[in-house]
């Protein structure tokens, strides 16, 4: 399968990256705000704080091929919060819920980026920086799994 090279195509993926972004940063603030834990506050702060970097540097990577960014996330993304919100209110172990979404996210998040790039024939400098943020989220995959077991908070 040959990749698209289409630069208004590359650009809308990059968007497209940047608004799932914006929206997975609201998600782990969304439930900063809704976590008792305090281990599950840092590492939830810690993913916000992330998500905030990664789309800065989406951001500068759509600057660079002459591309306004989005400016904010999807009405997916608002769904999504609504939807854990709701879940929360109606459940007593609110940290599970909380993880099990911020997990699904991570999942979702890296599928979205390995189609992205399997699919797109970005630049060398645009794929360090999708590597490099994919290989985050697959470390915190990893890490929010081995928190899973909640007994522990």
């Amino acid at each position: 399968m040959e990749k698209i090279d289409d630069p208004k195509e590359i650009a809308k993926a990059l968007q497209e990256l940047l608004e799932k972004n914006y929206d997975a940063g609201e998600v782990f603030k969304n439930g900063l705000e809704d976590t008792e834990s305090d281990l599950l506050k840092d590492f939830i702060l810690t993913q916000a704080n992330q998500r905030a970097r990664f789309a800065k540097e989406l951001e500068r990577e759509l600057y660079q091929i002459d591309h306004l960014p989005a400016v904010g996330g999807t009405f997916q993304g608002t769904l999504q919060r609504t939807w854990m919100d709701l879940k929360t209110i109606f459940t007593e172990n609110k940290d599970e819920i909380i993880l099990e979404e911020c997990l699904e996210g991570e999942k979702e998040s890296a599928k979205e980026y390995e189609r992205a790039i399997e699919n797109y024939n970005f630049s060398k400098e645009i794929l360090r920086v999708l590597n490099g943020q994919l290989d985050e989220i697959k470390y915190t995959l990893k890490k929010v799994t081995g928190l899973k077991d909640l007994e522990t908070y």
